[in-house]
């Protein structure tokens, strides 16, 4: 058993987490898409404003 002020023995019994950690501003789904649609959705009006080839 580990002793209590003990810093430097590795710790056996508990096992880090599998896979990628958590981000605290993790987005939902729903959020994600939004975010999405409202992309396209600008893209798809771009030409209304000049677009890309505004200077050509």
């Amino acid at each position: 058993m580990k002793q209590p002020s003990d810093e430097f023995t590795i710790d056996f019994f508990t096992q880090p987490g599998r896979g990628r950690p958590r981000k605290a501003t993790a987005k939902s789904a729903a959020q994600r898409a939004k975010e999405y649609r409202d992309r396209q959705r600008a893209r798809k009006f771009n030409f209304l404003r000049g677009g890309r080839n505004e200077t050509a």
